[in-house]
């Protein structure tokens, strides 16, 4: 029964010279957040712009969210945006009243493989 598997694999590797397209797969989604970028500082209750870019065909909604750098890792911190338009291609958001320091924006989808995060970013009060 291996001769027929082999048999099967070699037509279809001499059938896709002539079927390119079924060879072709689309490419994966996937976002990757352009602003904040590295070293952002942000203040407490000012508006601030997140952009991404994102390949692929995401139509379901984003969340952006904002985690904060502990002793145990990233934790949530505050709800950004909910519900947002990925073509949108970003969203205007007010930053909360929180404690100073390291925070990254994390944007999440259920038709993202993974979240896509922005590097590190420092909050501060006014």
């Amino acid at each position: 029964m291996k001769w027929m598997a082999r048999t099967k694999a070699r037509l279809l590797n001499a059938t896709d010279v002539f079927c390119p397209s079924r060879t072709l797969r689309p490419p994966p989604e996937s976002l990757h957040v352009s602003s904040p970028s590295a070293g952002t500082r942000w203040t407490c209750v000012e508006r601030h712009r997140i952009s991404w870019q994102y390949t692929g065909a995401l139509w379901h909604p984003c969340d952006v969210l904002l985690e904060r750098r502990t002793d145990e890792g990233w934790t949530p911190a505050a709800l950004l945006a909910a519900h947002v338009d990925p073509r949108a291609l970003g969203a205007s958001v007010v930053v909360p009243e929180l404690p100073t320091g390291p925070y990254r924006v994390l944007i999440t989808s259920p038709e993202l493989p993974a979240a896509a995060c922005s590097p590190p970013l420092v909050i501060r009060h006014p």
